[in-house]
């Protein structure tokens, strides 16, 4: 590494750095990433120091002797740079832009499966009717979710968990419930006139029982400020893949329909791609 290499790239080290203390001031993600903040503080040490390693090489250049270190110092240098200015990059990227994640639940099925890859977009995030989002549910916000949901697998219980729903209704909109003939017990959801449905035509039925989950969210009718409806498109359960036709047999999407409306500083971005198999998410 040269001098002048040497003294751009602890540049950019420090550009870097001052790009994430103005998004954290500026709080343009809800999401935070505690690993991805450690990851970020680590790989800035680390980048600086190689750098100054690097300068007091050049500026100190000793006689060559036959040792590991004196033959390749500039080589280790210069990866040991490059890795940790790459590793802040992707820090960033995935601390205030946009973040991999994984599908483990069956409340968005069939649009995503199980072990499906998607992309998160967080960055100054606003919801808008139909996107996919993700929603950050704790105990304290969410009484209504059974405290098995947060259960890791191993019987220990989480701060937080995360859900993917769809959202279905925004702020000021009028939510009423039309009896369903065939069913007196139950109920279809409506939203401003219209029974909503989901990407496969089914209408989204609630338990007579239930209404009161989204009816304490609702001002003579109006969904208030800063609360949300967001409900799987798995709305009833399938028995068949409406695609595939396979038989699945699944039950019907938790959503506010269980837990009520979802809160706005809990909505944290949105799903904008599938990695695998890859596509669009609609």
């Amino acid at each position: 590494m040269t001098l002048k290499k040497a003294y751009k790239t602890l540049i950019l080290t420090i550009l870097l750095m001052m790009l994430t203390v103005v998004l954290y001031a500026y709080h343009v993600t809800k999401l935070t990433l505690q690993w991805g903040l450690i990851g970020l503080t680590v790989s800035a040490i680390a980048s600086i120091f190689a750098i100054i390693l690097s300068i007091h090489q050049v500026k100190h250049v000793k006689e060559v002797k036959l040792e590991f270190w004196s033959t390749h110092r500039f080589e280790i240098l210069d990866w040991l740079t490059f890795l940790s200015v790459s590793l802040m990059i992707i820090f960033i990227v995935f601390s205030f832009f946009i973040l991999p994640s994984n599908i483990d639940q069956n409340s968005m099925y069939p649009t995503l499966k199980p072990g499906e890859r998607i992309i998160i977009s967080h960055f100054l995030y606003e919801p808008e009717r139909n996107d996919v989002i993700i929603v950050e549910i704790t105990q304290e916000a969410y009484p209504d979710v059974p405290l098995d949901k947060f259960d890791d697998g191993n019987g220990n219980i989480l701060d937080r968990i995360y859900f993917v729903k769809r959202l279905v209704g925004l702020p000021g909109d009028l939510v009423e419930f039309s009896l369903d003939p065939d069913d007196p017990a139950q109920s279809f959801v409506m939203i401003n006139g219209v029974v909503i449905l989901t990407p496969y035509d089914q209408p989204y039925i609630i338990k007579n029982v239930d209404l009161d989950n989204i009816s304490v969210s609702l001002e003579s009718g109006i969904l208030m400020d800063g609360q949300y409806l967001a409900f799987g498109d798995n709305a009833n359960g399938f028995i068949f893949d409406p695609i595939t036709g396979d038989r699945v047999n699944l039950l019907g999407s938790f959503d506010s329909r269980g837990f009520g409306a979802v809160y706005y500083e809990d909505i944290i971005g949105k799903v904008i791609f599938r990695l695998w198999p890859m596509g669009a998410v609609q």
